[in-house]
């Protein structure tokens, strides 16, 4: 069974490694490091809201939205995860509605940007409801493709 709480620096320090090479690549292409330098901090360091997915097999996910400065309404959403995600596909799909929900009722307007080879998190994203506003062909320290994505609050929260 799936089900997220909020997240640790232990919990960051023990995904980074078993991270989908697709996010550890989109690491490197935006700042130039490894996720085992970046994950942790990003928990510790950082303002916003962030949160662990965990299945039988321990953390296999994190995910969270992050206030932009001069910006209160607008939250820098993210996720990473290992390959373990796949085997609670439909449970995962099933429950991110939910999820969305809690993270928008602090910022109506959720966005961020994507490594463009990062095929598996651009569907998701369509599939629910995000924008893609532009790719920009030269973003990051290694000058890759990266789509710009967005997605307002349709209805009020409680």
């Amino acid at each position: 069974m799936l089900h997220y709480r909020r997240a640790t620096v232990a919990d960051a320090i023990s995904l980074a490694p078993r991270l989908r090479e697709a996010d550890k690549n989109e690491f490197r292409a935006f700042l130039g490091l490894e996720p085992e330098v970046v994950l942790p901090f990003d928990i510790v360091g950082a303002s916003g809201d962030n949160w662990a997915l965990v299945g039988a097999e321990g953390v296999i996910g994190l995910f969270g939205v992050q206030p932009v400065d001069q910006h209160p309404l607008f939250g820098l959403v993210w996720m990473v995860s290992s390959d373990d995600l796949f085997k609670y596909r439909r449970e995962f799909v099933k429950g991110t509605p939910e999820v969305l929900d809690m993270l928008h009722r602090k910022f109506p307007l959720l966005g961020n940007h994507i490594d463009a080879r990062n095929t598996v998190h651009v569907r998701w994203l369509q599939r629910l409801g995000f924008v893609f506003l532009r790719t920009i062909p030269e973003f990051g320290v290694e000058r890759r493709p990266f789509h710009e994505f967005a997605r307002l609050r349709s209805t009020e929260c409680a």
